[in-house]
Parts: structure tokens; C-alpha cells; sequence
């Protein structure tokens, strides 16, 4: 569909002239045709302004009083030769041209007056060779979707994953439709922590579907929760054997003599450290430790939080009541697993989603040593919600396992999805380390600030485009995606009527397990 001509500006911004009657969006593509040098140019609408064709530059502001009048007057006002004397100026970055059927970025121009038109399916086949095996929608031109499907690679999960949106505006759709894509590619492993029980069946809303609904859920979504669920799920227990030091940072500040006191007591008590601190009285720790080290008060207080710990329902003191080791089984099978902590507080849900992730970051990071055993592990994504509380400012420098993880996971196989609300409260030097961004509707100018300096294209000219998006609607940047992909998230309960498996059950394929991982 012609849309225009263009008029100028430079080789990173070029304006066309469109009729008074076209309907351009913010985020449209569009095709500029160099006939000439036979190459066509693919541009993104960035803004939108008027044109008028009038020597006197008041002429627009006249115009208008005396619609004005005539309007008070109830008087019709005829404005003659309208397509012609207004039109509308299409403000575009080009992201790339196309010759010879390759794909390169920008460094020249199209010819003077080039036609503008709408795109067709066929002038984006170049980039199904940067499509990934993830299909998660479909390529988005402004308002209008495209019969092209738009995904991204699994095997670059360990290079971390961002989902940035403010309330309502998509992100649970879009976990579920890329939970759903990998567990039925049989390749990938994943780990969700689900603090709000909206994955399982949908959140308890009758018209809303959860994983247990998508296909293979029966033979590859392995579900945990500490709380009764509709359909099949085992029960959710941690040894406290299992329970580390660094594990209690994340849900208690400890003084530097506290944290002194504590590794002291690992030392001398190794895995039974915790039930130890639980159950004996300060004054025989301090007997075991050294009594002169530390003060009875400072071990009182790490004794009250390990009764707390102890007591919780689902720790348990007996070494082999734990699940993890099924967890870690579970991912190097290419399964799916769902630890459901909706019914946990906010540090009874932190600590466990770092005791799980830690196991399996730890056992991946062991078996490196191993090349042979290392190959057979498929690409993990541990899914983290509300993921600034653990990757928040400060939280580089800590020991925390999920911050470690940003740093090193991704030569483990070991990657992070982080969803949040608020990317300006993540550690900027953690939220650079991830390479694939799905950045949804941001209202907070600071948000889309800080997702421009981390994602791996530049989107400095797209802040009026994330700012009108609306629910279920995406901007993908990712290194192996030519640009800034605008998406069209499928509905979850509507792709999982035509979602199929890469290969029949019967004929998918385990991982196999190195017993020697654990």
C-alpha cells in the first residue's frame, strides 16, 4: 500500500511526505524502494507531525480562528483543496536496507522522492534466519500485526532474559507463552518461582489457562507447592541440611560480627550448622566455636532466626526429605518445573527460590569440570518475578545466588529471566548482563531511561513508542535479532489451541543424567 514520498533528512533520520488521509502509527514499517539502485530500505516510524503547503507560515493559525468563528456562528466551513494543501510528515530511523535478499545496516541513502509503501510478509523473510526455535508472537508494524512468526533462541537462555512492564500490561501472558514454547521444544530446561499462583491454572480466573493446560503439561510440567492445587504436584520440602549462610542474606541483614559468628559455626558443625544453632544453648556453641571470639548475645540472636527457619512447614531436618535433586533431574531432562510459593511470605519464598536455585546453578558449575557430562545438560532459565529484590542496587557485590548468576551463569548453562515492574531498581552493572529484552508498556520515563542504556540495540528514538504501547504488545531486543523487534504477543489461551510439539511424545528423547552429578 503507497503511503508516500520521501523529502529528507540524513543516513540515521529520514522524513517522508504522506497524505492528509493516511493513518500512520508510532512503530509503523515501512518500505522505501530505490528503484534506482534496486535496494529497498526499511524504516520506523519514530514521530508524527503536521504539514501544510502555504507561503504564509501564520496561514495554519488564521485557518483555525476562523473555523472557530464560523463554528460560533454554527456556519459550516469549507477548507477547499484539503488533500493537497495539508499532509501529514512521517519522522523515521532507518533500521537497515535490503539488496540481493541480505540484510545490512544503514550507511547510505535512498534516492531523492523514493515511494514509501506498507510491507509485505516477503519483504521480512530475510529474517527468519535470526528467528529462534521460542515463537512467542507475531512481527508487529504500529498497530497492525503480520502473518510472521517472531521468536528467540533457547540455546542463548544462560545469556539471561528481561521482561520490564508496568501493571496489566502483558507480562504473565507473555511468561506463560514462553514457558509454554519451551517446555514443548524438549530441549531447554526451565525453573519458574511462582509467588502469585498465576501460573498453574491461570490464577484461579475461569477464563484464564495456566501451564497445566499447554501442550506435553502431562508428560513434561513437573509441578512443587507447599499448597493443595487442582491437578498433579508433589509436595514442596527443603532439608535444612541444604540451607546456607548466604541463603539467610537474602531474607535477614546481619551485622559483620553476626556474619563472622555464623561462618565460624559452618566451620565447626558443616551441614547440621543450622539445626545445631537451633537447638543448642549459646553457651555451647561458644564452646565449640571459642568462646572468647564472640559475645552471647550475638549467637542468641542468630539462634532465634534458626528456630524461625526450622519451624517453617515445609524445612524439614531430615537430610534426604528435600527436592531439589528431582528438581535438578526434572531440568536435565528438558523438563519444565513449576515451584508454586504463593501461599509462602515474601521471605519464606526468597529463601527458598535461593536454596533451588543455587542447587541447580552449583550442580551445573560442577559438572564444567566434566566436559562429557557437561554437554548433556540443555540450557537452563531460572524464572525469578519481582527480581529487583534480589538484583536491586548493591546487590553485585553481595553473595547472593541470583546476582551471582547474572555474572557467571552464562558460562554454566545457567541463565536468568528477570521480571519486574521497576528495571531503574536493578543493579545497572547486573541488568547490562542480560542479552535478550522484552520490553512491554513503561509509563516511568526513569524505566525506559535505564532500559536504553542496557538493551543491545539502540532505542534512544523508540521512548514515545514503548510509552504507547498497549497490553500484550513488545519490543524484543536481543543480539542476534538485525533490530529492535515490535511483536504482537500470542494469547496464551488462544496458542495453546494450535501449539503442537516439535515431535510426538512418544518419540521425545530424555537427557541423559550423569549420576554423578549428585
Amino acid at each position: 500500500m503507497y503511503k508516500g514520498r520521501i523529502t529528507g533528512k540524513s543516513v540515521l533520520e529520514i522524513e517522508f511526505r504522506a497524505y492528509y488521509s493516511e493513518n500512520l502509527s508510532l512503530g509503523d514499517i515501512l518500505v522505501a524502494e530505490d528503484v534506482e539502485d534496486k535496494t529497498k530500505y526499511l524504516l520506523r516510524i519514530v514521530d508524527i507531525k503536521y504539514g501544510v503547503e502555504a507561503n504564509d507560515p501564520d496561514w495554519p493559525n488564521r485557518t483555525a480562528g476562523n473555523m472557530m468563528l464560523m463554528d460560533s456562528m454554527n456556519q459550516p466551513f469549507n477548507l477547499h483543496d484539503k488533500e493537497r494543501r495539508l499532509y501529514k510528515i512521517g519522522q523515521c530511523a532507518p533500521l537497515g536496507c535490503i539488496k540481493n535478499g541480505e540484510f545490512r545496516k544503514p550507511k547510505n541513502l535512498p534516492s531523492h522522492f523514493s515511494a514509501v509503501s506498507a510491507p509485505s510478509t516477503k519483504d521480512f523473510e530475510f529474517l527468519k534466519k535470526f528467528m529462534g526455535d521460542i515463537e512467542i508472537g507475531n512481527l508487529r508494524s504500529g498497530e497492525s500485526t503480520l502473518d510472521f512468526a517472531v521468536g528467540i533462541k533457547g540455546s542463548l537462555f544462560p545469556y539471561h532474559v528481561g521482561i520490564f512492564a508496568t501493571t496489566g500490561m502483558g507480562k504473565s501472558n507473555l511468561m506463560k507463552v514462553l514457558a509454554g514454547s519451551t517446555l514443548i521444544s524438549e530441549k531447554y530446561g526451565m525453573l519458574i518461582f511462582d509467588p502469585h499462583g498465576e501460573y498453574y491454572d491461570g490464577g484461579g480466573d475461569s477464563e484464564r489457562k495456566g501451564l497445566k493446560d499447554a501442550p506435553l503439561a502431562k508428560e513434561r510440567l513437573c509441578v512443587y507447592s507447599t499448597r493443595t492445587l487442582s491437578g498433579p504436584y508433589n509436595q514442596l520440602k527443603i532439608s535444612a541440611q541444604e540451607i546456607r549462610v548466604e541463603d539467610l542474606q537474602q531474607i535477614y541483614n546481619f551485622s559483620g560480627p553476626q556474619i563472622e559468628a555464623l561462618y565460624s559455626i559452618t566451620h565447626h558443625y558443616k551441614n547440621n550448622w543450622l539445626l545445631s544453632l537451633a537447638t543448642e544453648e549459646p553457651e555451647e556453641i561458644l564452646d565449640r566455636i571459642g568462646a572468647s571470639a564472640f559475645q552471647v548475645g550475638t549467637i542468641s540472636v542468630l539462634k532465634r532466626r534458626a528456630e524461625h527457619i526450622i519451624r517453617l512447614p515445609f524445612v524439614h531436618g531430615d537430610k534426604t526429605v528435600s527436592i531439589t535433586k528431582n528438581v535438578i533431574s526434572d531440568i536435565r531432562n528438558g523438563y519444565l518445573v513449576l515451584i508454586d510459593t504463593s501461599n509462602m511470605r515474601q521471605d519464606e519464598e526468597l529463601l527458598t527460590s535461593a536454596i533451588i536455585a543455587r542447587a541447580v546453578f552449583n550442580t551445573n558449575k560442577e559438572a564444567y569440570q566434566k566436559s562429557s557430562s557437561f554437554k548433556k545438560i540443555p540450557p537452563t532459565l531460572i524464572v525469578l518475578e519481582e527480581a529487583q529484590r534480589v538484583l536491586g542496587k548493591g546487590s553485585e557485590g553481595n553473595l547472593g545466588v541470583f546476582a551471582q548468576i547474572a555474572r557467571e551463569g552464562r558460562k554454566f548453562k545457567t541463565g536468568l529471566c528477570a521480571i519486574t515492574q521497576q528495571p531503574k531498581l536493578i543493579d545497572e552493572e547486573l541488568l547490562s548482563q542480560f542479552n535478550t529484552l522484552f520490553i512491554l508498556g513503561l509509563a516511568d520515563e526513569r524505566d525506559r531511561s535505564i532500559l536504553r542504556n542496557s538493551a543491545k540495540h539502540d532505542i534512544s528514538a523508540l521512548g514515545n513508542e514503548i510509552q504507547t504501547l498497549m497490553a500484550g504488545e513488545a519490543l524484543i531486543t536481543a543480539p542476534e535479532a538485525p533490530f529492535a523487534l515490535p511483536v504482537k504477543i500470542f494469547l496464551y489461551e488462544e496458542w495453546i489451541k494450535t501449539a503442537t510439539s516439535c515431535q510426538p511424545p512418544a518419540a521425545s528423547q530424555k537427557v541423559e543424567v550423569d549420576e554423578d552429578f549428585f
